[in-house]
């Protein structure tokens, strides 16, 4: 009887399984289709970066707060 579960088990799977697959395919089919009608372009996709800036300014202030901070952390391990 524990046999007839597992191969029951494993058919389900199986079935699962394909669904699944033929799911996959559809929709890659169906994203293939439409990248034909139109090319991705990245650029346009950055648009969002417009008007930001880079961070180096506070990377700047953050290198040195962190420097400070091991410098006191050295400096009371060494004395205590």
């Amino acid at each position: 009887m524990g046999m007839g579960i597992l191969v029951e088990d494993n058919e389900e799977r199986s079935k699962l399984q394909d669904r699944i697959s033929a799911d996959l395919r559809e929709r890659a089919s169906r994203s293939s289709k439409n990248e034909g009608e139109k090319d991705v372009d990245l650029v346009e996709d950055s648009a969002f970066i417009e008007g930001t800036k880079t961070s180096r300014g506070t990377a700047f202030f953050w290198i040195i707060l962190i420097v400070l901070a091991l410098i006191s952390l050295g400096i009371i391990f060494f004395l205590h």
